[in-house]
């Protein structure tokens, strides 16, 4: 008889978290498992799921009053709950905020084992009193709990701590490759959604003093988002349209990037920023913000593969970008540890360490009462 294994998560549109959510379905898809994947709301298909995964849609109306989202949350809860009777599930895995609050209570007194995943800073994850409250005493009753670094878990209690593992991210396939050895281009590179927490303006106001001591370089932001505007204008008001490309989402990032003389990411908040290990993984040297819960630092290290900036510190960025434009035994040594680093990444690996983890709670204990 297959083992049964639900994944839920609210949705499937652009995100690391839904990447690695989908590649953890079809790995244990392809290990033999009866795998179910649950979201609020039909997907994109940006993401491939293989074809014996079984999708369900807890698609919901009438959320938009107080009373309607209580009433959306018991039922959605109530239709995870059954989905766990119905298949006997061994396990449920949730990722991120409500979802996994919810998971928690649709499990309590089955025989399913629930693990749920906390995917950025806690305190931007679970934002507000009550939700910080509710998750503290909730993970409490969860099997385990997977955090992306150190920071995130001492967010949490003892009793959540004791019972929880640090994974980092799985790189996407197309990475798991041999890094770019031919001349690099005069090219700074970023990828990620546009929004307030990627902080791509403080990117572009880094630029705008890169370029002033080094006016051959240019600047690709890949993502698009509703900040898209709010960035442009900034690039015409800095008077950077000649250097500086905003082309909007790619399925062909591998390619795009790989011969880019410097990756930044500008975030505010990260989990495990998915585009820094995907960087390392092209040999290009990394500048990223040093942003909570300490997933980029986990990453980079003490500055060993890449270089650590303040957050919302645009001076310091362009110094960082700086050092390694102009220093290539530095950027060497950065390519070269930050690609090793990659290596313990591979999906091969990330994925067994999840599929041990789950096993042998699975396998072992107790949910506490």
């Amino acid at each position: 008889m297959k083992k049964t294994i639900v994944f839920y998560i609210a949705t499937l549109t652009r995100g690391g978290a839904e990447r690695v959510i989908v590649s953890l379905a079809n790995y244990f898809c392809l290990q033999g498992y009866e795998v179910y994947m649950v979201t609020l709301e039909p997907d994109e298909g940006l993401y491939p799921i293989e074809e014996g995964v079984r999708r369900i849609v807890l698609d919901l109306d009438g959320g938009g009053t107080i009373a309607g989202r209580v009433r959306n949350a018991v039922r959605r809860i109530t239709r995870v709950r059954r989905l766990l009777r119905r298949t006997q599930a061994r396990a449920l895995v949730s990722f991120i905020g409500k979802t996994n609050i919810r998971s928690v209570l649709a499990g309590m007194g089955l025989r399913t084992k629930v693990f749920v995943s906390v995917r950025s800073a806690p305190e931007r994850e679970y934002a507000g009193v009550f939700q910080r409250v509710l998750a503290k005493v909730l993970f409490c009753f969860a099997d385990g709990i997977i955090f992306q670094s150190e920071g995130a878990r001492r967010f949490f209690p003892k009793a959540v701590r004791k019972k929880s593992k640090i994974l980092f991210n799985p790189l996407s396939p197309e990475y798991v490759r041999l890094p770019y050895t031919g001349k690099r281009k005069n090219e700074i590179v970023t990828v990620g959604r546009m929004d307030e927490v990627k902080n791509h303006a403080l990117l572009v106001e880094a630029f705008s003093l890169v370029v002033k001591k080094r006016p051959e370089m240019h600047l690709t932001i890949y993502g698009g988002g509703c900040c898209m505007e709010t960035v442009r204008r900034q690039v015409k008001e800095l008077g950077l349209e000649g250097a500086v490309s905003l082309p909007g989402d790619s399925r062909e990032i591998p390619e795009k990037i790989k011969d880019a003389k410097v990756f930044v990411l500008s975030s505010n908040f990260e989990g495990m920023p998915n585009a820094v290990a995907e960087a390392f993984a092209m040999g290009i040297p990394v500048v990223s913000t040093d942003c909570p819960s300490g997933g980029a630092r986990a990453l980079v290290g003490n500055n060993e593969r890449g270089l650590l900036v303040p957050v919302g510190d645009a001076e310091r960025m362009a110094q960082a970008v700086l050092r390694i434009l102009t220093d290539s035994k530095l950027a060497q040594r950065l390519q070269e540890q930050a690609y090793l680093f990659s290596q313990t990444l591979h999906p091969d690996r990330i994925h067994q360490q999840w599929k041990d983890f789950i096993e042998s709670a699975c396998d072992n204990g107790s949910r506490p009462v």
